[in-house]
């Protein structure tokens, strides 16, 4: 239980980066005026950064990956929202 704890700060600090890349994509989608802002669609985006921000952590740390190249992961994976669960999905998809 003890290593899990001690791994709970990392890993909110990815969810965090994860999320942050979640919200600029938002962002970045109203001022090209791709979309109109909704706070439903906010939450949203931030919440799969935030997923995708935690699975990136994960997959990092067992690919012995350093922690400064998981953030930039995590916050490009957020950032890449759908594109970058699809991207998982094939990548891992049929694996034991």
């Amino acid at each position: 239980m003890k290593p899990l704890l001690d791994d709970l700060l990392p890993i909110a600090a990815f969810i965090l980066v994860g999320v942050l890349g979640g919200a600029v994509k938002y962002l970045r989608q109203i001022k090209q005026k791709i979309k109109d802002f909704s706070i439903i669609q906010l939450l949203i985006t931030v919440m799969t950064g935030g997923f995708l921000g935690m699975l990136t952590y994960f997959l990092g740390t067992e690919m012995g990956m350093s922690g400064p190249m998981i953030g930039f992961m995590a916050g490009m994976a957020g950032l890449m929202g759908d594109e970058a669960i699809s991207f998982y999905t094939n990548k891992f998809k049929g694996m034991p």
